[in-house]
């Protein structure tokens, strides 16, 4: 019997204890496939559930992703596809075994730039709010645990400065680089190519790398302007978001220390935690990591040396740089969301005594809430553990940083 059941069946024993007919026969009118908002009045009850739709959206959407991205390289590559998430994350990762091992004497690098997942505090201290009445989040405002919180800094920041939109750059860019690259590129090289070139190169090395002007697209060392991804600091305009470290004023996003309250607080890497009643602690947590916001991260794949096949090197090289950074943002996100749906398990299990006062469908939601909170979290350990397989295949192989 699913706990779901005997979540039902304990409802109905109540229910029929307390003279109410027809016990089960309230149908919960929302499927937790969508985000809503519950209105049972009663705050714990409306939380958990809400979450738990939060949770669902957030699995679902990873799931999909993932299973995009497998299926994506597999097809490149050769293998077959599949519409289960670990079947086809087994034959990505195998197809790129298969390849890395048919050109072994070729060198083979993977440069990463990671994604950074944030949590809205603000959120959370409104969700804690309205879900206990005794929750002050102006003496107890919500905590970073293991974290660094980021938001805007009005005085002195002590730390990193990200600015967003089309900007000067002397720093780490995540996005479009447009000026000079200290490490690897993938764009336009205007200058000296050193590594592969996707179209035709002025100069190849004896083992067919490029050592000259690349007119296509430069996979290495520019020696330079380039237009394009850059995995170490660019110097010149950033179309994305620039990130540098500081001890001054921030004209974006502050990482670290602010010397003033933050505006619009987010918790970058940690865990969030507030001091409400357990259930809303753990409801507000899901709802709020199922809503994190991350950075797209940034892969360039590089290889150098002699191929014995290169047109399926080359496949690789353009279907891991198009692929893993899903995978990779997947990675990310399963970490707060995985930990978050482990949080609400317990406590929707508890939680009947509350549904039960909340009336007969806040108990017949509670019920499915329980089952859909199992299903979510199976999906977000799959599809992290397909993303796993996929990337630990390509980096181990490839010797990725």
């Amino acid at each position: 019997m699913t706990k779901s059941a005997v979540f039902a069946l304990l409802t109905a024993i109540a229910l029929f204890a307390s003279g109410c007919d027809d016990p089960l026969g309230a149908e919960c009118r929302y499927d937790f496939n969508s985000t809503f908002d519950a209105s049972f009045d009663n705050g714990q009850v409306d939380a958990l559930l809400e979450a738990t739709a939060q949770l669902n959206v957030a699995a679902t959407e990873m799931e999909r992703d993932t299973l995009a991205a497998c299926n994506g390289i597999a097809a490149d590559l050769g293998a077959e596809t599949s519409m289960d998430v670990g079947i086809a994350c087994n034959n990505a990762a195998a197809a790129i075994d298969e390849v890395f091992a048919a050109n072994a004497s070729a060198t083979i690098a993977i440069d990463i730039v990671p994604a950074r997942c944030s949590i809205d505090l603000t959120a959370t201290a409104t969700c804690a709010a309205d879900c206990d009445a005794s929750f002050d989040a102006m003496a107890t405002p919500p905590t970073c645990t293991g974290g660094m919180i980021s938001g805007g800094c009005s005085a002195e920041c002590n730390g990193s400065c990200t600015v967003e939109g089309s900007v000067a750059c002397t720093a780490t860019c995540n996005g479009t680089c447009t000026g000079q690259c200290d490490a690897r590129v993938e764009g336009t090289c205007t200058g000296t190519c050193a590594g592969r070139c996707e179209g035709t190169c002025s100069a190849m090395d004896a083992d067919g790398n490029c050592m000259g002007e690349c007119t296509g697209t430069c996979r290495g060392q520019c020696m330079g302007d380039i237009e394009g991804t850059c995995t170490g600091s660019c110097t010149g305009m950033c179309q994305g978001s620039c990130t540098s470290d500081i001890m001054a004023m921030c004209e974006g996003s502050c990482t670290g220390a602010c010397s003033v309250d933050f505006v619009e607080p987010r918790c970058e890497g940690g865990e969030v935690e507030v001091m409400a009643s357990a259930e809303c602690n753990a409801a507000c947590e899901t709802e709020v990591a199922a809503d994190a916001q991350c950075t797209e991260a940034q892969v360039i794949v590089v290889f150098t040396g002699a191929a014995d096949a290169v047109e399926r090197i080359d496949a690789l090289a353009a279907t891991l740089g198009t692929h893993l950074p899903t995978l990779f943002n997947v990675i990310e996100k399963s970490v707060a969301v995985g930990r978050a749906g482990i949080q609400i398990a317990s406590h929707l299990a508890s939680a009947a005594g509350s549904a039960l006062a909340a009336g007969l469908e806040a108990s017949s939601c509670m019920a499915s809430a329980v089952d859909i909170q199992i299903a979510a979290s199976s999906k977000v350990t799959s599809s992290a553990d397909g993303a796993v397989t996929v990337s630990a295949s390509a980096t181990a192989s490839a010797g990725g940083s």
